[in-house]
């Protein structure tokens, strides 16, 4: 047992069995379908939420753990004794990491590190952090904000629909997006996302030349880990996609894991995702 707690928002997206393996505590966040509002993990899955979307034409929304969430989490947490380092969505997209940092300062003996990522991103800095030797949490929140920095992750988004009714593109562009049948990459950098490529053309044909974009700069990134996050409807793609990816990636481990309901609610369907950390200069 580390001498310390890991604990991270809902949209780490890592596997159960490696939470429990690692024992990494998870904090929730929110997800308002029509007058109901509930946890987006672990019990909201993405099938019901994309459900609710279909059937109500309306798109859910979400909101963060505000301070005072925050504030009971990490007492329970620093109640067993060890101090807690919390990794926080990116602060560039959300109010999770903010709200966490208002907390800790109220609470005590508790490191917040703002991810400057989500899904893969943060799974990966803890992952890394986790197999080291280093004990101090202020050492270990310093690995983490250094190792963040190496990490890339980019997505394929099949519709902007979605961001349409989230607000986050213009009728004009979601229009001319689903007329010239786009597929926006979407692109994590410093904690921010923006568009990169526009792929066009039928969905299968433009995830694999985003897929093969990202492959053909291999070279920079470290292959022994990948990580996969996705809302991908269709298994025996998403299977293809995989093994895709093993062939000719070589890694010895991919972590594939669907994307929570709080992501899900502003990507939509099909979207695809790839985070690699980037070799030591």
């Amino acid at each position: 047992m580390k001498p310390y707690i890991i604990s991270a928002d809902s949209t780490l997206d890592m596997p159960e069995e490696l939470l429990k393996k690692y024992d990494i505590r998870v904090i929730p966040s929110y997800v308002t379908m029509g007058d109901q509002t509930v946890d987006d993990w672990p019990d909201l899955t993405q099938k019901e939420l994309l459900d609710y979307v279909r059937a109500s034409g309306q798109l859910a929304k979400t909101s963060a753990a505000n301070p005072d969430d925050y504030e009971k989490w990490f007492r329970k947490l620093t109640a067993e004794g060890r101090p807690v380092i919390h990794v926080a969505k990116s602060g560039g997209v959300s109010s999770c990491y903010q709200n966490a940092c208002m907390a800790a300062q109220e609470v005590g003996n508790v490191w917040v590190v703002d991810s400057k990522s989500l899904a893969g991103g943060t799974s990966l800095t803890i992952l890394a952090a986790l197999k080291t030797d280093l004990e101090d949490p202020a050492a270990v929140a310093g690995f983490m904000e250094a190792y963040r920095e190496r990490i890339d992750g980019s997505f394929i988004i099949e519709t902007v629909e979605f961001l349409h009714k989230g607000g986050r593109c213009s009728t004009v562009a979601a229009l001319g997006a689903n007329i010239l049948k786009l597929r926006p990459e979407i692109v994590f950098e410093d904690g921010m996302m923006h568009v990169g490529k526009k792929y066009r053309g039928v969905y299968r044909k433009c995830v694999y030349e985003f897929l093969n974009d990202q492959l053909a700069k291999l070279d920079r990134y470290e292959t022994n880990l990948v990580y996969m996050t996705h809302t991908v409807q269709d298994p025996a793609f998403l299977d293809e996609l995989k093994a895709y990816v093993r062939e000719k990636t070589g890694c010895r481990e991919l972590i594939e894991y669907p994307a929570c309901s709080a992501i899900s609610t502003h990507c939509g369907p099909n979207t695809f995702g790839l985070f690699f950390v980037r070799k030591v200069k």
